[in-house]
Parts: C-alpha cells; sequence; structure tokens
C-alpha cells in the first residue's frame, strides 16, 4: 500500500433482496464487484466452531470461487451497531443453522431502511471485507496490526425516503465532524483482524434514479447494447431509434421493481424530479412474504422468502414439477396485485411528469419474475411513449453501477477542490517570498 491508511471508494446497492456493489481501491486500483444475498446471521458465540487457518488466507482472497464475501463471518463496535455479536453474511448465512436468521422487513408498514440496523452491518461488513482482501492479496499474508480504512461510498434509499432522511443517513456514517469510528473484526481465520473504519464522504442517491445515472454515463454503447438485447427478444421494437438517440432523451421515467419496493424515478431536462417521483411500498419480495404465510394450504415448507423466489426461478425437474406448480399457484394471487399496483402509481407518475416523458425504462431484480404480467400493463398505460424491458441479468446491476458513480464524482470534486486551495496557498508563498527579497 501507498500508506498506512487503506483508501476505498465505492458504490452499495443494499437492496432488500441482495446487496450489489463495485469498491475501488484507489491506492491500488483494485476493484471488486459484489453481489450477495442482504441477510445475516447474528449468533451471540463469539467464535466460529472451525476457523480457517492462518495459512489458507492467500488462497482465500485470491480465489474468485471462494467469494469472501458471501463468507464474512464478523462482529462489530460501532454506533450503527447495538451489539457486538457474530454476523455470518450472504450466502453462508442461508445455511447456519441454529442462529437469528435477519433479511429486511417487506411487510406493508416495514420500517424505514434507514431505520433497519441491518442495512448499516451490510455496508460496514463489505466494506471491511474489500479492506481485508486487499491487504492480503498484496502481503499474502493476514495483517498484524489493525487496518486503518479511509471510505468514500454512494448508497441509496427508496425515493420517498431519500426526500426525507438523505442527510440524515450520511450523518449517521460520518458521525459528528466526521468523529464517527466503526471497528469490525474479522473472526474467519484463526487470528481475528480489526479494520478501523472512518466514512469520509457518503452521497446517497434515491433508489432507481442511479440506475438512470449509469445508463447515461455509459452512453451510446450501453444504449446500442440495450436496444440489440431488447430487439433479439421483440425484432420490432422501436424502430428506426439508435443508441445515441436514447442518450439524448433528457425526460424519462423508470421503473426500479425491486424485493421491498418499486421507485419511480422521474428525469426532466436531465434533473432528477423529485416531486414528480415516488415510491410504491411494495415489492416481489412482498408477495413472497404473503405466499409464505399460507404456504401451508399448498403442502409447502419453505423457510425464508430467498428459497421460495429461487425455487420459483429454477427449471424444476420431474420429481419437483408438481411442487413447482403448487408453488406459482400459491403466488399467483400476489403478483396480479402487485402488477395492479404498479401499473396505477405508474400512471399516477406519467401524468405527473407531463407529456415530455420520451422513454420509459424497466429494471430491477424483481422485475425478471412478472414480466410477463407486468410489460403488457405498462404499455397499454404508457400509450406512445416506449417501454423498454430491460433484462434483470444486467439491469438489477445498473444502481450499483450509478452509486460507484456518484462517489467517484464527489471524490474528484474533492480532489479539485484541495488542488485549489493549495495553488492558492502556493502562490500567496510565493508572493511572500518575493516580499521578502524585496524588503532585504
Amino acid at each position: 500500500m501507498s500508506s498506512d491508511i487503506i483508501n476505498l471508494t465505492g458504490g452499495i446497492d443494499v437492496g432488500n433482496g441482495y446487496v450489489k456493489g463495485m469498491i475501488l481501491n484507489t491506492d491500488t486500483g483494485l476493484r471488486d464487484r459484489i453481489d450477495l444475498p442482504s441477510a445475516i446471521v447474528a449468533t451471540p458465540r463469539q467464535s466460529p466452531k472451525v476457523p480457517l487457518e492462518d495459512a489458507e488466507a492467500a488462497q482465500t482472497m485470491n480465489d474468485a470461487e471462494e467469494d469472501f464475501y458471501n463468507r464474512l463471518d464478523a462482529s462489530f463496535s460501532s454506533p450503527l451497531v447495538s451489539d457486538s455479536d457474530r454476523r455470518i453474511f450472504g450466502r453462508s448465512a442461508l445455511s447456519v443453522r441454529g442462529s437469528v436468521f435477519s433479511e429486511f422487513e417487506v411487510h406493508d408498514g416495514h420500517a424505514s431502511k434507514a431505520d433497519q440496523q441491518l442495512s448499516k452491518i451490510l455496508v460496514l461488513g463489505v466494506y471491511a471485507a474489500k479492506a481485508l482482501r486487499d491487504y492480503v492479496r498484496e502481503h499474502d499474508a493476514l495483517p498484524d496490526h489493525e487496518l486503518r480504512v479511509k471510505v468514500r461510498t454512494g448508497l441509496a434509499l427508496p425515493i420517498s425516503e431519500f426526500v426525507a432522511r438523505r442527510y440524515g443517513y450520511a450523518g449517521e456514517f460520518i458521525g459528528s465532524k466526521g468523529s464517527a469510528v466503526h471497528l469490525v473484526t474479522i473472526k474467519n481465520f484463526n487470528t481475528p483482524v480489526s479494520i478501523r473504519l472512518e466514512f469520509v464522504d457518503v452521497q446517497v442517491v434515491a433508489e432507481g434514479a442511479s440506475a438512470q445515472y449509469a445508463i447515461s454515463d455509459k452512453g451510446e454503447p450501453l444504449a446500442d447494447a440495450l436496444l440489440t438485447d431488447l430487439r433479439s427478444r421483440e425484432a420490432d421494437i422501436l424502430p428506426g431509434v439508435t443508441g445515441a438517440d436514447l442518450v439524448a432523451a433528457q425526460n424519462t421515467i423508470g421503473i426500479d421493481v425491486g424485493e421491498g419496493t418499486v421507485n419511480f424515478p422521474v428525469f426532466t431536462n436531465g434533473r432528477f424530479n423529485a416531486e414528480a417521483a415516488s415510491t410504491l411500498d411494495m415489492g416481489y419480495g412482498t408477495i413472497l412474504e404473503n405466499a409464505l404465510d399460507r404456504q401451508d394450504e399448498a403442502d409447502l415448507r419453505f423457510t425464508s422468502r430467498k428459497q421460495l423466489a429461487d425455487f420459483l426461478q429454477s427449471t424444476p425437474s420431474v420429481l419437483q414439477r408438481n411442487r413447482h406448480q403448487r408453488a406459482q399457484t400459491l403466488v399467483e394471487p400476489d403478483v396480479k396485485h402487485l402488477v395492479e399496483q404498479i401499473r396505477r402509481s405508474f400512471s399516477e407518475t406519467l401524468s405527473q411528469s407531463g407529456e415530455s416523458t420520451e422513454v420509459v425504462y424497466v429494471y430491477g431484480g424483481g422485475s425478471g419474475p412478472i414480466k410477463d404480467e407486468l410489460y403488457p400493463e405498462l404499455i397499454r398505460a404508457a400509450g406512445d411513449v416506449p417501454v423498454l424491458y430491460l433484462d434483470a441479468r444486467y439491469s438489477r446491476h445498473l444502481n450499483r453501477e450509478g452509486l460507484f458513480l456518484a462517489a467517484r464524482a464527489a471524490e474528484e470534486a474533492a480532489d479539485a477542490a484541495a488542488a485549489a486551495v493549495e495553488q492558492v496557498a502556493e502562490s500567496s508563498r510565493r508572493s511572500s517570498r518575493k516580499s521578502e527579497k524585496a524588503n532585504a
């Protein structure tokens, strides 16, 4: 590393279903893309039953198949976390027995994401994991000292929460006058490692809006790829329209279908329009939660909505067909209800944004499973405004890309301001030296 302090800049999209992140180590140029379920297991035990040997650290951190973020085992000492219990992250959390499983609440009337401790634990955990991973990748061994990390990050809140909570949410990470310190102790190995995180800057962006930023920033290459992908499935979509035409559009609506919310970011003359944008406080995860509550009716035994979601989106074997059909039948009434609520909210948003709307983008991790039901309804509601229903395989990552861009833009602005201050100071020093020589 270039100094004793590790400098990380990233965008972390903490969704109700999955965490999608991109973190750049600005000292080394190492960049990690992160994708893990938004779930943790908490256990009062202070150390794992069978930790990894310290000598395995280098292999664990360098092997992409290991995916350290989905194996993270850590405890926290932070004003954002109410206890010092161990937390096991990601896919590993889905298979741990006998502990407290936590995922985001998505029932009607659920608490704000800004108020749910899980969102902060996930952010702290992935930055600590990145810092340790980079250290080991450079030194081929665990550190024998506490790692100090300065973080710049982009985070997102649902539009309704963004309007009211963005400054307070950012302030929780930074603390009064930048004084908050977050200590993460990683316990995957025989030797626990402490990582001290300090947040230098937190940019909070409205969910869905960050995806629009990514689409605009990536320009014609992404727009051309989007059109090519859409036309591979619908040959007659937007005849004569080019990627350049999409990039030039200044008045757009996004429909970001998540697990707990559906956000409708509106851009007017190229700027986010908070007055016209809105949030629907239900999502694909709400459907799954409601289905779990009724699963005894269908003789099903899923233990979490993640299990049910994976089962519904998989191709069943011959032996699973009956169960798969029962699961589909179980969720169908709620799918129809969600689609109707999205259609209504979209119609209201479209009327608020006026006749200037040029294009509608549909994206998000929850958009794929309900496409067959939702897409025709949106087309009817949109009239002659084109609706581009993006493939969830890549569209679920657009928010992550946009949040990273927000953090990088803030970093570049800070660097430019610091350079300008230094330039003024240097000019002043030169003037002083000239005066001293003149008076000598």
